[in-house]
């Protein structure tokens, strides 16, 4: 079946090109004048001066008080708009908070905001800080390993001065044994260079000393108990003043002398058996 066209009319065409000539029409000039009198206008009151370049009212100018209460009342709003998920892990800011008196909160207050109001001058700086503490601390780790090994090498030149001792006193111990003989075979003693002492040649009499000394050439534990006891044998107050003491020619001053030497010795000696026998 064909599509039905509906039968145009000439009245609506006529009614068409009719709207499209109003619509393009414009005013003339006389009307448009009427117009624009009609139109509503709003009033502007006079002024009575003239506004200079940069120039604001005095009610409009910034006050010092008020630009205070501001920054305090956001301070406020901010402390008391706190989150409270963190406001648990944030306890002790609170809890300062609430036991500050006026003057401490408005110094704190004050504080919070030179720290927003400077906080890439204070970030420098506290980098500035750490840099410091940084270096601080390398510092001192270095001088703690300087110390460290300072204390290695005394120690490592202390072992060596006692290994030396040692050998030395085990190369004169020979000479000691020997001296011992003659003072024991000899029926007169005339000089004190003629009596022995258990330390190597050029070291001063002390415990440390003959300690070494005595224990130089001992390899077991049975040696060296052997050994000690008949170095106490030696230097025994009473044995020595019947071996040496009265051999010697020499003032009473030098006999006197000799014997505080001896027991000296003697009580180096003893202390010397208690720490074996302590299994020091």
């Amino acid at each position: 079946m064909p599509k039905l066209k509906y039968k145009k009319h000439d009245n609506d065409d006529k009614k068409k090109k009719k709207s499209k000539k109003k619509h393009h029409r414009s005013r003339s000039p006389k009307k448009q004048r009427r117009h624009d009198r009609h139109r509503h206008r709003y009033y502007s009151p006079p002024k009575i001066y003239n506004e200079e370049p940069g120039w604001i009212p005095v009610h409009d100018q910034p006050n010092e008080e008020d630009e205070w209460r501001q920054r305090l009342f956001e301070a406020m709003a901010d402390d008391e708009g706190h989150d409270p998920f963190y406001a648990q892990y944030d306890n002790y800011h609170v809890d300062q908070v609430h036991t500050m008196n006026d003057e401490e909160y408005r110094e704190h207050i004050a504080q919070g905001m030179f720290r927003r109001q400077n906080a890439e001058a204070i970030a420098h700086e506290e980098r500035r800080q750490a840099e410091r503490e940084r270096r601080e601390r390398e510092r001192q780790e270095a001088q703690e390993r300087m110390r460290q090994e300072h204390a290695k090498m005394v120690e490592e030149q202390k072992r060596q001065e006692a290994m030396l001792r040692r050998r030395t006193a085990i190369d004169s111990r020979e000479q000691y044994e020997l001296k011992w003989k003659h003072v024991e075979s000899a029926s007169t003693i005339l000089s004190k260079k003629e009596i022995p002492w258990p330390v190597c040649p050029g070291t001063s009499l002390s415990a440390e000393h003959v300690k070494e000394f005595v224990l130089a050439s001992a390899k077991t534990s049975d040696e060296t108990r052997k050994m000690v006891r008949k170095e106490q044998l030696r230097y025994h107050p009473d044995k020595f003043v019947h071996r040496v003491l009265n051999k010697f020619q020499g003032t009473d001053k030098e006999k006197t002398r000799l014997h505080e030497k001896a027991n000296e010795v003697s009580g180096w000696l003893n202390e010397i058996w208690q720490d074996l026998a302590a299994g020091r």
